[in-house]
């Protein structure tokens, strides 16, 4: 299946769990905003998602995520998930929430909003 084949949603997913910066940008559209955690400052344009995932590469050593439902409405599309990880150092930890996808005419993300626990899934790593 090539990347064209799948959603922008299938291919977020697919990214993070390889820990793919390329195909995880690929998702996004030009001035996409990522709100993740929903309630922060947003990561906003390729500049910003290259900073999130900056991040996600410092956390984590190896990271799986799977969409176990998903409800579209419109441009929207609300999935839950769940997601499994160990960070560079071997702690291990399991955490689950729910991403919110509004997509563009070409089918890539414009927003995400992701809700979950970040504070407690911090507190499993440390």
């Amino acid at each position: 299946m090539t990347k064209r084949m799948i959603s922008a949603t299938d291919q977020y997913f697919e990214a993070l769990s390889q820990i793919n910066r390329d195909d995880f940008l690929l998702c996004f559209a030009a001035e996409a905003a990522l709100h993740d955690p929903y309630g922060g400052k947003p990561f906003v344009g390729s500049k910003g998602l290259g900073k999130w995932f900056d991040g996600f590469e410092r956390t984590w050593k190896e990271f799986s995520i799977a969409a176990e439902e998903s409800y579209s409405s419109g441009d929207g599309t609300a999935v839950k998930w769940a997601a499994t990880g160990a960070t560079h150092s071997g702690i291990k930890a399991s955490f689950s929430g729910i991403d919110v996808f509004f997509l563009d005419e070409n089918g890539l993300i414009v927003r995400m909003d992701g809700y979950w626990d970040a504070a407690a899934m911090m507190e499993k790593i440390r």
